[in-house]
């Protein structure tokens, strides 16, 4: 196993992050359908930055790993530069290569957090 499967998998059995917020700006929950795996994703945003995150949900060991991973990577960072994060990116920051099921396993935290950003500059505009 490589430093990077490790790392995965030590995301994935000690997710960051986990649990909820009391009181998020944002609260968004998505299901991949083809595999069961479910993640619901809040953050508290002041000012455009991401103050706070967390997530909760089940799923296979590369959606839970993977959502850790994003928002330990999004803590702090602009939310437009994060509408702007790719799923090539999260791949490149998660360091390991996954099979073509696996890839909606790995975005689904990161198709969560783009969602909710859509959606909350829906309601703040």
């Amino acid at each position: 196993m490589n430093i990077y499967q490790e790392k995965l998998l030590d995301n994935y059995k000690n997710p960051r992050n986990y649990g909820e917020m009391k009181a998020p700006t944002v609260t968004m929950e998505l299901e991949n359908i083809s595999c069961g795996d479910c993640l619901k994703m809040q953050f508290l945003v002041e000012n455009e930055i991401i103050k706070d995150i967390k997530f909760t949900g089940e799923g296979c060991a590369v959606a839970i790993g993977s959502a850790s991973i994003l928002t330990d990577y999004a803590m702090g960072r602009n939310i437009k530069e994060m509408l702007k994060y790719s799923l090539d990116d999260l791949l490149d920051l998660i360091g390991i290569e996954l099979t073509i099921s696996r890839l909606k396993c790995a975005g689904l935290g990161l198709e969560t957090l783009q969602k909710a950003i859509k959606e909350s500059n829906k309601t703040n505009t």
